[in-house]
């Protein structure tokens, strides 16, 4: 299951590495992809930023050099949990390294890649398609979170404009309500829900990124169906029920997981083909009872152990 359970218990969680207050280092270069080799990019800004759960901004900036190298020097202070990172602005688009975790980071750990960006058709595929259905509550509603593995395989950003369409798009189930965008790779407010579809508008950089989403169904509705739009390397299903099923899109049932101490049965099924269907059929909620019957109920109960009790007393 690998990231998929890690993300749905924390999307971005790193242990800062190195002893507080010690004197860190950060070495790196700036890079764009050119025709035979990575390029370097001269005199653009990059900043160190340090994010924590105590403070978080910037620390320092400085330009690239004529061979795209910059570096830094910086202590690490405050929280333990803090991470500390480079970025860097390139045609409006900002690009970043892993979290600096060694002492003294340099090479990839250190690069910043930027792109050119294009309005234009790229290709964006699903990685990997992961659908978790939570138990019905009180309300009768099932809570259900989708996250998806993208993945951008061209050498440039895709950025959307007034005019094109979202950078990628997906079905949502007709039946979904309160739908919001969840812990992921893209901020929640370049994600919107609209016409029945989730779209996704920010710019997406080569390479995979998650987006995660969630929302509300009728425990009433299912069960329900999952068209598969595009060819998926990996579709799993959790679900938080010891009844029931997933089928359909080549899905089978594995080994079940524990996610932040619940328990989910897990269906698994890889290299499924365009426009294959999974479907999810969960049991239907107990009937509510009328609460004129409850009333109904008791009053009849009452009028019967009183007639038991005044037959006992005249025994008597």
């Amino acid at each position: 299951m690998g990231s998929f359970t890690r993300s749905l218990t924390l999307f971005f969680m790193l242990q800062g590495a190195g002893d507080s207050g010690a004197a860190q280092t950060v070495a790196g270069r700036v890079v764009k992809p050119g025709d035979h080799r990575m390029d370097p990019i001269a005199g653009m800004w990059v900043t160190l930023h340090r994010v924590g759960s105590d403070t978080q901004g910037p620390l320092d900036s400085v330009r690239t050099d004529r061979l795209g190298q910059y570096s830094f020097k910086y202590a690490k202070t405050g929280s333990e949990d803090a991470i500390y990172f480079v970025s860097g602005m390139y045609r409006g688009i900002a690009y970043f390294t892993p979290p600096l975790q060694a002492a003294n980071a340099s090479g990839i750990d250190a690069e910043v890649t930027v792109f050119d960006t294009t309005s234009r058709h790229v290709p964006i595929s699903v990685r990997g398609h992961h659908i978790v259905v939570s138990a019905v509550d009180a309300s009768g509603m099932r809570a259900i979170v989708e996250v998806y593995d993208l993945v951008n395989d061209s050498s440039v950003t895709k950025v959307v404009t007034t005019s094109a369409p979202p950078v990628w798009s997906a079905a949502l189930l007709p039946a979904a309500t309160t739908a919001s965008a969840r812990e992921g790779d893209f901020p929640a407010a370049s994600v919107s829900f609209n016409d029945g579809r989730v779209n996704l508008l920010a710019p997406f950089a080569p390479g995979l990124k998650q987006l995660a989403f969630g929302y509300s169904v009728p425990a009433k509705s299912f069960p329900i169906t999952f068209p598969l739009m595009d060819t998926t390397g990996v579709l799993e299903v959790l679900v938080e029920e010891k009844t029931g099923n997933a089928a359909g899109a080549k899905l089978k049932e594995v080994q079940p997981v524990t996610v932040d101490e619940r328990s989910f049965r897990r269906f698994l099924a890889n290299d499924i083909p365009k426009n294959a269907i999974a479907t999810i059929d969960l049991p239907a909620p107990a009937p509510a009872t009328d609460a004129r019957y409850l009333v109904a109920l008791t009053f009849i109960l009452g009028a019967v152990m009183i007639a038991v009790l005044a037959h006992a007393l005249k025994r008597k």
